[in-house]
């Protein structure tokens, strides 16, 4: 594992703490290393993102297959809507998320500009 991903969220438990160093490696193996602390530290938040959304899709896939399938007590068609709802503006955070870490990653560093006279 790279240097620094050990440190990275030493106070979440264990499940969760491995899921969230997963999707940060994937995240740098994608953006070629995280070049700058500031793509470093905009990658930890997007691996956090990711979580929350990955967690919100198995809910709502969950919450559909019981109001369809279910026995017993089923969630009503508002709740299944309002978790699908939920789930549509996390993937739009997440993608949001990853644009603005490409665009960070991609974007030469400020004393590399020249200024013109």
């Amino acid at each position: 594992m790279p240097r620094g991903v050990w440190t990275l969220w030493d106070d979440v438990p264990e499940p969760t703490r491995t899921r969230l160093r997963r999707y940060y490696r994937i995240l740098r193996e994608e953006f070629d290393g995280l070049p700058t602390r500031a793509a470093r530290a905009y990658a930890k938040t997007t691996a956090e993102i990711w979580l929350s959304t990955d967690s919100i899709s198995t809910e709502a896939a969950r919450l559909a297959g019981a109001r369809q399938h279910g026995r017993g007590r089923k969630p009503n068609n508002q709740a299944v809507r309002l978790q699908v709802k939920r789930q549509s503006m996390e993937l739009a955070s997440l993608d949001q998320a990853l644009a603005k870490l490409r665009t960070l990653v991609t974007k030469a560093p400020l004393h590399h500009i020249r200024r013109r006279a």
